[in-house]
Formats: C-alpha cells, sequence, structure tokens
C-alpha cells in the first residue's frame, strides 16, 4: 500500500467564524473520500455567516470527483448561508476550476494590436 499523494491542513480562524482548508498534492479519485470528510465538518461546525475558504496554491491535479465535491460545497455555503471561498489555484487546476465558474478564469491570450499603415 503506497502512501497517499495529498493531505489536507486545517486552520480555524481565531474568533471561529472561518475554517480554511488547505489542500496539498494531488486531489484524484483516491483524495475525494477525505476530501468529503473535510469539507462536511468544515461546515459542521459553523452557523449562518460562517465561512470556509479552500487553498489551492499547493494542488498539483484535481480529478473530477474532487471538482464535484467543491461544486456541492459551494452549494451548501450558497444554501445554508454561509461564505465560501476557493483561493490560490493556478495552471491547469484553475483552467478546470474555471470551466466549472468555481474561480475566475485567467486570461489565457492576449489580443495583438496589428498596426494599420497608411498609405
Amino acid at each position: 500500500m503506497t502512501d497517499p499523494s495529498y493531505e489536507i491542513d486545517r486552520t480555524n480562524h481565531r474568533t471561529g467564524s472561518t475554517v480554511h482548508l488547505h489542500l496539498i498534492g494531488a486531489f484524484d479519485r483516491d483524495a475525494h473520500r477525505v476530501l468529503r470528510a473535510a469539507m462536511r465538518d468544515a461546515f459542521a461546525s459553523g452557523r449562518r455567516g460562517h465561512g470556509v475558504i479552500v487553498d489551492m496554491a499547493q494542488v498539483e491535479t484535481i480529478g473530477s470527483e474532487c471538482i464535484e465535491l467543491l461544486l456541492i460545497g459551494y452549494t451548501r455555503a450558497m444554501r445554508g448561508g454561509h461564505g465560501y471561498d476557493i483561493v490560490n489555484a493556478a495552471g491547469h487546476v484553475r483552467q478546470a476550476l474555471a470551466l466549472t465558474g468555481l474561480c475566475a478564469a485567467e486570461t489565457f491570450y492576449s489580443t495583438v494590436t496589428v498596426p494599420v499603415s497608411r498609405s
């Protein structure tokens, strides 16, 4: 049996109003049970107005199962009056999350202005 290639560190805000979940590693099919439990615990500990912040800065890859859990978290937050933010996603992880609307899309290209010659 191999060690999991993912980790979730949880930090509570001093007032108890916000829970930060710091995701580290590869969040593929093997990680979805652990992520589901972490999300459930993060929401269970708060009342209306409670916030959950999912920090994706150290996520290498993300699979559809884990993206689905992040979407479920968003829905749960909206229905329960909680704050919910996904922050620091980068690269292909950000692209995958942007397709679902969980984070804003990066600019993948820039427009090039071609000067018009006047003859």
